[in-house]
Formats: C-alpha cells, sequence, structure tokens
C-alpha cells in the first residue's frame, strides 16, 4: 500500500543540518508517509551517512547540481503518496507537524497547499516566516521573519507557502507543472502559489504545524549566488504569473522598487552582481513571455479578484508584517 504522504529533502552540501532533519521526520507521532532523500551531487558524504544510519530513507541521487526546483520535479517522479511534502534540510520539524497538517487536510477538504509556521531554532518567541505574501508592486516576502511571535495566530489564508516546510496534494503539484525551473533557486514556493491562485486554489497557514528553521544554512541569506537569483527571478516570476491589466499598472511601482533596492546594492559594492542579475533577466524575458502566455491562457481567475489577494500596506511590507486573511 502506499504511504499517504511523500515527505523530499533536498539536499546540497547540507552537511550536520542533514541528519538533524531526517531524525524530526522520523520523530512524527503519525507514520504515513516515506522519506525521499534527494541529494543534488553533494560530496560532503552526509546523505550517505544519513541512509546508512536510517535505512528506511530512500536516496535519490541526482547526476549534478540540478538547484531547488529540478531537484524537487526530479524527486516527485519517484515518489508514491498523494500528498508531497517538500522541506528544507535546515528544517526540523516538530513532532506533530504531520498530524496537524493531516488534521487540516481533514478539516478544509477543498484546500490543496498548506504551509508551516517556521520559528527560530535558538529563541521559539520568535518567528522565521508564516508563509509568503505578495506585495502591491510584486515583490514576494515572507510574513513575520524575525517578528515576535504572537500569543495567537489562527488558520489563515496566505498568498503562497514558504518552501522550507509545506504540503500539497499531488495531482495539483503535477497539474501546475511543478516548480518552474528556469528559477533554478530563489522565489519557486511564491511562484507555484501564485500559479495556484490563478487556478483558484489557495494557501493555508497551519500554525499549529510548527517548524524550526535556521534558513540560508547553505549558501547564505546575502551571498552573491542569493543576490543574484533574487533580482533575476523576482522580475520573471512578476511578468509571468501578473495578468493583464494588473501587470502595466505594477509595472511602474516594480521597477522603481527594483531599481532603489538595486542602487543600495551598488552602494555597498554590489554593482557586479547586481548589474548581470538585471542584464540576465531582462535577456530571459523572451522565454518567460512565451511561459506566460501558456500560463495566462488557463488562468481561471479574474484580475480584479486578484487585487485583493495582494497587499497593499507598504508599512507591514516593509517590516515583513503579518497580513492573515481569515480562510472562507
Amino acid at each position: 500500500m502506499s504511504p499517504r504522504f511523500s515527505l523530499i529533502v533536498l539536499s546540497y552540501q547540507s552537511g550536520a543540518y542533514l541528519e538533524r532533519c531526517i531524525e524530526a521526520l522520523l520523530a512524527q507521532t503519525t507514520d504515513d508517509f516515506e522519506i525521499l532523500l534527494v541529494d543534488n551531487a553533494s560530496s560532503d558524504g552526509a546523505p550517505e551517512v544519513v541512509v546508512s544510519k536510517f535505512p528506511q530513507v530512500r536516496l535519490i541521487k541526482n547526476g549534478g547540481n540540478l538547484g531547488f526546483a529540478a531537484g524537487n520535479n526530479a524527486a516527485v517522479h519517484h515518489a508514491r503518496g498523494e500528498w508531497l511534502g517538500f522541506i528544507n534540510p535546515d528544517v526540523f520539524v516538530h513532532a506533530h507537524w504531520l498530524g496537524e497538517m493531516t488534521q487540516a487536510i481533514f478539516d478544509y477538504p477543498h484546500t490543496h497547499i498548506f504551509t508551516s509556521l517556521q520559528l527560530d531554532p535558538q529563541d521559539q518567541s520568535v518567528l522565521d516566516g508564516a508563509g509568503d505574501g505578495m506585495s502591491f508592486f510584486g515583490f514576494p516576502f515572507r510574513m513575520g521573519y524575525r517578528a515576535a511571535r504572537p500569543a495567537h495566530i489562527p488558520v489563515s489564508e496566505v498568498f503562497s507557502p514558504c518552501g522550507a516546510a509545506f504540503v500539497i496534494k499531488r495531482s495539483l503539484f503535477e497539474g501546475l507543472g511543478g516548480f518552474y525551473e528556469r528559477f533554478f533557486m530563489y522565489c519557486e514556493d511564491a511562484d507555484l502559489g501564485y500559479r495556484a491562485r490563478l487556478r483558484r486554489e489557495r494557501t493555508l497557514l497551519i500554525p499549529q504545524a510548527r517548524v524550526d528553521h535556521v534558513g540560508s544554512a547553505t549558501l547564505g541569506a546575502r551571498s552573491d549566488f542569493a543576490l543574484y537569483h533574487g533580482y533575476r527571478n523576482r522580475l520573471w516570476l512578476f511578468v509571468k504569473n501578473t495578468p493583464s491589466p494588473i501587470l502595466w499598472l505594477m509595472l511602474v511601482p516594480h521597477l522603481l522598487f527594483s531599481l532603489s533596492g538595486a542602487l543600495k546594492d551598488v552602494l555597498k559594492g554590489r554593482g557586479p552582481v547586481v548589474g548581470r542579475a538585471l542584464r540576465e533577466a531582462v535577456l530571459g524575458l523572451g522565454a518567460v513571455m512565451r511561459d506566460r502566455h501558456q500560463l495566462q491562457s488557463t488562468r481561471l481567475l479574474r484580475s480584479t479578484d486578484l487585487l485583493s489577494q495582494f497587499s497593499w500596506d507598504l508599512r507591514l511590507i516593509l517590516r515583513r508584517g503579518l497580513d492573515l486573511r481569515s480562510p472562507k
């Protein structure tokens, strides 16, 4: 009999975090799952150590570093579950995490994406994130990042899941075409959630499904790699997913915020990385526009309905506040 959940952990030079991540998954209070450890050609030996210690974990080796999007997509071909869980190797799920997700699936049978409440591993009173929001100028942002953890957070609708730890029904994931592989890394979660919204799907934050998230453990939050993919992928995300006429209404504020951020990074000496990212973002727009045409031709959500799902409070956006909506 196939398990209900396929929990996918993608590793690349994940080191000591990986074993702790797998241990936490194996300590769940429910056991209707399989674990797929998918490795993007690491050289640190950590995946081999993990499967030797935990033989019930299935190791899948990709032939190279495929990135987050293609690496996870490749793993799905080996999965047997009805639901997919994507967990970063620097995430340590709490013991009742999968049980809470299972209950949410039962409580909200018409919802097919559920995201976790992320906590700081060093201080459980501090949030690492509570799902992703989408600003009115087309920038995704992790809600609640580094904010004090409120005493009570209800089950809430958010714009998209955070890729650190979320579950999605397999049929929906495959129907959406999986993660967008042009991104390689960064913005894949926001992109997946955005495309789901255009199909009239939603994402719910399940606050009792808690995880500890180290964050940027492998690559660094402000590394050149992260900076490059952040600038490039944000533009592609915005152009591909935002329907007309909203795209044209939001274009000027989107470019203003992009150029403002770019100027700050240039003044910090990051000009070559920013310049390369923006140049390649523009050069890649032809392929992205072709993908946009296909995506928008199958869109079910009206543009006017999408407007209400953006975050409009600039102060909240800049501080990465919580813009949580009551599930209808």
